[in-house]
């Protein structure tokens, strides 16, 4: 069973005249080829990710006195790391890792390098 809408029908019956667009002397022409040539992405790109990189930065000097006080008091364990450790290691744990890292450099490239960013 078809559900007929009404506002669809009066919509359609309103545009049934419409037989071309109104002159506007080029305008839209002239918008939507502003629009679409964006000629300088990759000049925007570099500044977008180097003014982030920056305001890292910025933000992360002042805290670095702070993290070398607290790793300072840290006390670590003493550890016995085997000589092989591919026998001693959990199987999946090194494919899992290398597809992690993977994926991390994937990631990081794809917002340098992209066009769609």
């Amino acid at each position: 069973m078809m559900v007929d809408d009404t506002e669809n029908n009066e919509f359609r019956e309103l545009l049934s005249d419409y037989a071309e667009p109104i002159s506007d002397d080029g305008f839209s022409e002239h918008v939507l080829m502003q629009a679409n040539a964006p000629q300088n992405i990759g000049t925007i790109k570099r500044f977008m990710v180097g003014g982030a990189t920056l305001m890292a930065a910025l933000v992360a000097v002042p805290q670095l006195s702070k993290l070398l006080q607290l790793l300072g008091g840290v006390k670590l364990p003493e550890l016995s790391i085997p000589t092989n450790l591919a026998e001693t290691s959990y199987a999946p744990t090194m494919p899992i890792m290398a597809l992690l890292a993977v994926l991390i450099v994937g990631l990081g490239s794809s917002f340098l390098f992209s066009s769609d960013l």
